[in-house]
């Protein structure tokens, strides 16, 4: 019996020749055609004048964020899109919504978000459904996959990791909140519940990121909005902090510190006695959920890259050095080497 097993394999490796050095030089070829992670990240910010600290922080912090993001292995394309939202007329009467596309140049989106300005606002809700559905539904979402290999690793080469960062401080109308304006509900027929349907349905992962203004409604909605999405949500921690020191101690240059310090003694949250602003914690989150999402996709980060020890993982001993190593042992468990090997195990003879 076991000798007609060995037998079968044998024959089947010498009458598929050709199919298995096609395979073989298609995952060879995996060099010659590198993996390239992709992620679409786009800013939904409640731009109403209770924001001024939290987008304070996106434009400050956001430069070095994307830096960090893409400073893994491998590097990761990575594009930012923007949406500011406030409210509906007439609680709002410059705008409901602006947005900026999403694009590689990080350059370009920094330079709209510097241009969003905390003002308006005053009662409880805001448009927050308004913003998720452009976000959602209007902005140049990339599904991209490599599709010359998906025959071979399909997981190798994931669609597009698609992401909402929902930054605000209040509920969408029609949830309850204490203020009466729009208590219907959006008068567009903007639904935070449809916002949840259709990023579930594109494949949109949603964090979201309350600031200290919000109500018991609003941060059950942001709650359900991440949760229902896969997401996760931060309540944002707020610390008092001399403004030129701040800046220092994040890393920004001399230059960059004057700057970004003339720029937030402008803002409502400047205190000219203490010489200092409201700092939180919106940075740290945003980029620590990023290097999360790009690691799902095979990105390393530092400590994070290191070298697999396990025993299984030396291939020639099956593939005699035909097929290339990969270093990522998730991939490694999914290719033909791999599949292989763990057919062999399962052979009491072969032991």
């Amino acid at each position: 019996m076991k000798k007609n097993i060995l037998v079968a394999l044998l024959i089947l490796l010498v009458t598929f020749p050709a199919s298995f050095a096609e395979v073989a030089a298609k995952i060879e070829c995996m060099d010659c055609m590198p993996y390239t992670p992709r992620i679409d990240v786009v800013f939904v910010i409640d731009s109403t004048g209770s924001m001024a600290d939290e987008i304070r922080t996106v434009k400050t912090h956001l430069t070095q964020i994307i830096k960090d993001v893409e400073y893994g292995q491998p590097r990761p394309h990575l594009r930012v899109g923007v949406v500011a939202f406030r409210d509906h007329k007439t609680e709002e009467n410059e705008y409901t919504y602006k947005k900026f596309q999403l694009t590689s140049n990080t350059g370009s989106a920094l330079n709209f978000i510097r241009h969003i300005e905390a003002r308006g606002g005053g009662d409880l809700p805001e448009a927050v459904a308004d913003g998720l559905d452009v976000a959602i539904n209007q902005m140049n979402w990339n599904d991209m996959t490599i599709d010359q290999n998906q025959e071979i690793s399909p997981q190798l080469y994931p669609r597009t990791k698609k992401l909402i960062f929902l930054i605000g401080d209040a509920a969408p109308h029609g949830e309850g909140s204490s203020d009466q304006s729009f208590v219907q509900g959006c008068p567009k027929g903007h639904d935070y519940k449809q916002n949840i349907k259709d990023a579930n349905k594109k494949g949109i992962r949603i964090y979201t990121i309350s600031g200290s203004g919000i109500d018991s409604v609003g941060v059950r909605i942001f709650k359900e909005i991440s949760g229902k999405t896969g997401g996760s949500y931060k309540h944002l921690n707020y610390v008092r902090r001399d403004v030129e020191e701040y800046y220092a101690e994040d890393g920004f240059t001399e230059e960059e510190v004057v700057e970004h310090a003339t720029e937030a003694k402008e803002d409502s949250d400047y205190d000219a006695t203490t010489n200092s602003i409201l700092t939180n914690t919106l940075g740290v989150f945003t980029k620590s959920a990023m290097k999360a999402e790009a690691q799902e996709i095979g990105v390393t980060y530092g400590e994070d890259d290191t070298t697999n020890n396990d025993d299984w993982l030396d291939t020639n001993d099956i593939t005699g050095g035909v097929i290339a190593e990969t270093k990522d042992k998730e991939h490694l468990r999914e290719s033909l080497y791999g599949f292989f090997k763990r057919i062999f195990d399962k052979i009491s003879f072969w032991n």
